[in-house]
């Protein structure tokens, strides 16, 4: 892997799935924290929103797949996945959750928590660990879509237009 691009709060809009697809590369990896769906209260009457098309290409995708459901997906639609998970990419133990859980166990050994759930995007570095959260490319609470790209020296906050918003090497 050479990069892992990290989302979250997509919320079924089949745009913003394309744009994820468009921004991996040969050797990326996608995080998803959460929400790809949104088919527990989706906006059905959105022209984009197209949970049914996003859930057809999942077996088919060319890059490795993190993904966890988020609070407005419905486990049933899109089986086989969890609402947590701890992997291992650049010698960094990572944990990803939603984030609308109020009491979470972080596994020990952690060096990132990724979450979703509030739109907003977030870096910070705590004593024990790196946080981010993507933000949103589809439903941006701040307006300015965003999402993430850890590689093998650091962790970035990117916003869809290319700009770096904030970084922390490791």
């Amino acid at each position: 892997m050479e990069r892992l691009l990290v989302f979250s709060d997509l919320h079924g809009y089949y745009s913003a799935w394309l744009t994820v697809k468009a921004l991996t590369k040969p050797g990326d990896a996608v995080a998803i924290a959460g929400d790809l769906f949104d088919t527990r209260y989706g906006n059905y009457n959105a022209s984009d929103f197209a949970p049914e098309q996003i859930r057809a290409t999942i077996a088919d995708l060319e890059f490795k797949l993190f993904y966890i459901y988020g609070n407005c997906d419905v486990e049933g639609f899109c089986k086989g996945f969890s609402h947590e998970l701890s992997f291992e990419a650049f010698d960094k133990k990572i944990f990803m959750h939603h984030g609308h859980k109020d009491t979470l166990m972080i596994p020990r050994g952690t060096d990132i928590i990724i979450q979703g759930h509030t739109h907003l995007p977030e870096l910070e570095k705590t004593k024990n660990y790196i946080h981010l959260n993507p933000g949103s490319i589809a439903v941006p609470r701040n307006g300015m879509p965003t999402f993430a790209v850890i590689d093998v020296t650091s962790v970035s906050l990117m916003a869809l237009s290319g700009e770096t918003l904030a970084s922390l090497k490791f």
